[in-house]
């Protein structure tokens, strides 16, 4: 299947305090390390960036303005993917410990005939529901898994999204589920956290070199 991959780097950073896809980690950007993620499976790669931002990395295929959301920034990115693309490696800047064990997994899961995929891992701590009144009631840990990135999904099923739904939801795995589509979960990475603010930079120099795995090395 032919493969193309998306960066979704578009956010204003408005919890963060400035864009984060621009801070750096081990001395690299947060947008470069996801390019160069993807780069690893494919030279076609669509980088969206916030409006009015210019691409200033390694050569991409293109690079587009993103939207005022997550999957706005996706659509438009998804419209400048080859037209023959089959299958869509979509990784997000804010996640910059992802491995390629992990998009090998994703790529797999697509390829053997599902819609989407993405990586999951067990909850260690159990779930309470918070109520109003202040009470918290058991919700419980064995039906739940986490959701990470990066993801996978078919082209043809973006794009069927993309054009079936009026309203598209925060997350592109939950469109492709409302179409009827099939998204699978691929064992994850519990240390491949999510950058929310300045001091999850500051876990991740540290992380860095203890998730280091002699088979994969300078590959995360």
């Amino acid at each position: 299947m032919k493969l193309a991959g998306v960066v979704l780097a578009a956010g204003r950073g408005e919890r963060f305090g400035t864009p984060k896809q621009y801070a750096r980690l081990g001395g690299e950007r947060l947008v470069d390390r996801a390019v160069r993620l993807v780069r690893a499976f494919t030279e076609c790669v669509v980088v969206a960036l916030p409006e009015g931002h210019a691409w200033e990395g390694d050569p991409v295929h293109a690079a587009v303005a993103g939207g005022a959301s997550r999957t706005e920034s996706m659509r438009r990115a998804v419209a400048a993917l080859p037209a023959d693309t089959e299958l869509v490696l979509v990784n997000d800047a804010i996640r910059p410990l992802a491995t390629r064990r992990v998009v090998r997994a994703l790529l797999a899961a697509v390829e053997a005939g599902a819609d989407g995929a993405m990586p999951v891992w067990s909850l260690p701590d159990t779930l309470k529901t918070p109520h109003e009144d202040g009470r918290i009631t058991h919700a419980g840990r064995e039906e739940f898994v986490v959701a990470q990135g990066p993801t996978a999904f078919r082209a043809a099923s973006l794009r069927r999204m993309f054009d079936e739904l009026d309203v598209i939801p925060i997350e592109e795995t939950v469109g492709i589920e409302r179409i009827g589509g099939r998204v699978v979960g691929v064992p994850g990475d519990r240390w491949s956290h999510h950058v929310v603010e300045p001091r999850d930079l500051e876990l991740m120099e540290h992380l860095i070199g203890v998730m280091e795995d002699p088979d994969e090395g300078a590959e995360r």
